[in-house]
């Protein structure tokens, strides 16, 4: 992964924020940072007057700001995305702690997305699932989260950090039209939710084993990083083995 981050490239999601305030103000952070995409997964009163005032010089941010009934349709141009855990979820080998997240961003060129959950409850582990990556932020032991729009402030502080040192302005970073075919969040999302009823079928999975499992197979997606190719490959495959159980199954 070059040292240089294409802001362009990058969506900021909030699912389900519920204090107007910390929605302007990582409007704010984001535009500190050169960061334009936000979005918004049923968000409560972000244009009130509060989030207007404290987004400050990212109010245009806020304004144009995308709002989405759910997280899968939120991800649904991006190829790749971090969400935050308050957990250090060690037993997950795509877990973090923040100042290493540049050294796993994507190696190619691609629209990525940092993902936030909410200020009372973080993220799901449902949610989690679509992530790429797992992103711990360490605090002390008493005080184990960040206000909404300081952990937006942080992350993307470490992910500009080297653009930066470099002195190199981000807007000069130049933007790719030819995206790599790196499958998409909602595509790999599909292929997850495929691959989990096939197993299911056969008996691979039992319901005890479920979280596990597909925690394993989350991990292995993230590492392996594939193609929008290689989802269309493995859906065809799965549902090669879901003709064949329906073959098998009593008359």
């Amino acid at each position: 992964m070059s040292s240089l981050m294409n802001a362009e490239n990058l969506s900021v999601i909030l699912v389900e924020p519920t204090h107007p305030g910390n929605i302007g103000a990582t409007a704010r952070a984001m535009a500190n940072m050169g960061v334009r995409d936000l979005r918004l997964v049923r968000p409560k009163d972000h244009l009130n007057e509060e989030a207007l005032q404290r987004a400050a010089h990212g109010l245009e941010v806020l304004e144009k700001a995308r709002k989405f009934d759910n997280v899968e349709d939120s991800l649904h141009d991006l190829h790749w995305v971090a969400g935050t855990t308050a957990r250090n979820r060690a037993k997950q080998d795509r877990t973090v702690i923040l100042p290493e997240v540049v050294q796993n961003l994507p190696s190619q060129d691609c629209r990525m997305g940092f993902m936030f959950g909410r200020e009372s409850s973080g993220l799901t582990n449902e949610e989690l699932s679509l992530c790429s990556l797992l992103i711990h932020i360490p605090t002390h032991n008493l005080a184990s989260s960040l206000n909404l729009s300081h952990a937006v402030l942080v992350t993307l502080y470490e992910v500009f950090r080297p653009s930066m040192i470099e002195s190199t302005p981000v807007s000069d970073v130049p933007f790719s039209d030819n995206e790599s075919d790196r499958a998409s969040i909602s595509a790999i999302a599909g292929l997850r939710q495929h691959l989990k009823s096939v197993l299911t079928q056969t008996g691979f999975i039992k319901t005890h084993q479920e979280t596990g499992i597909m925690n394993r197979f989350d991990d292995f997606f993230a590492r392996a990083e594939p193609t929008s190719n290689d989802v269309q490959m493995w859906r065809g495959v799965l549902h090669r083995v879901e003709l064949t159980i329906g073959d098998h199954k009593p008359k």
